[in-house]
């Protein structure tokens, strides 16, 4: 039985298996997403019981196949403990991997974005357009992000701040050619930020435009059944908003 020379990897999931042991979620720099079998990793002394999502590993396995066997993880540094909105949306940069990526197909550029965004999510106003960021890399890194860079009816660019428009699997349209029905709107400002190296947040108020937008193109790869952590925080949204009004 071959085993692998080591990865760098962060925990998206964990489920058990069996009386004792764990099926490990990661996501490798070198291999994409890795499903491993943690043996007797539910034993209190075992060496991998402290496994849990969001931790970054240094990993070996074992064997080939759909679940090879888990044989290192030794943990590269110490974590920040999160709060719960953190926590939340951790759950929701895992999910999207978990649900539009398949095993072993690596990418180690997306790879460094996805560290950047967990180290992001330490400070919590900044944890919207980091995750507004992270959708649409992961949608670059999958080959399927949409073209912004002009209007697919005309071919007209970005050069006027208006009011565009975008279409689930066509692309965005310009104010001339907005679609009668399905279409949602997003200012051709925040449609130039998402062209651009997004390394700091795009204008006030542009937040919910970027959203509604990457969800409506997210949809159309995740399909109809919903994310939970999308569930959650719309659950918590709701609870911090009763809050603050009290």
């Amino acid at each position: 039985m071959t085993t692998e020379s080591g990865d760098r990897a962060w925990v998206l999931h964990r489920y058990a298996y069996g009386d004792s042991s764990l099926v490990v979620e990661l996501f490798s720099r070198k291999q994409g997403r890795l499903g491993l079998l943690a043996k007797g990793a539910r034993r209190p002394r075992s060496p991998f019981a402290r496994i849990e999502a969001g931790r970054p590993l240094w990993i070996r396995w074992q064997g080939k196949g759909d679940l090879p066997l888990l044989v290192q993880a030794e943990e590269l540094a110490a974590v920040a403990p999160l709060n719960t909105l953190q926590n939340l949306s951790l759950f929701y940069m895992n999910e999207l991997l978990l649900r539009l990526t398949q095993r072993g197909d690596p990418f180690p550029d997306f790879f460094d974005r996805y560290e950047i965004t967990i180290q992001g999510l330490h400070d919590d106003a900044a944890i919207a357009w980091n995750l507004r960021r992270y959708e649409r890399l992961l949608l670059e890194a999958l080959g399927w992000a949409a073209d912004l860079s002009q209007c697919c009816q005309c071919g007209d660019t970005l050069t006027a701040a208006s009011q565009w428009s975008y279409l689930p699997q066509t692309g965005v349209f310009c104010p001339r050619h907005t679609p009668e029905h399905g279409a949602v709107t997003i200012p051709a400002d925040a449609l130039r930020w998402l062209l651009g190296p997004m390394n700091s947040a795009p204008a006030s108020g542009y937040n919910a435009h970027l959203r509604n937008y990457l969800e409506r193109e997210l949809q159309v790869h995740l399909g109809s059944k919903a994310l939970e952590s999308r569930r959650l925080l719309a659950a918590y949204w709701r609870r911090h908003k009763r809050s603050a009004s009290t």
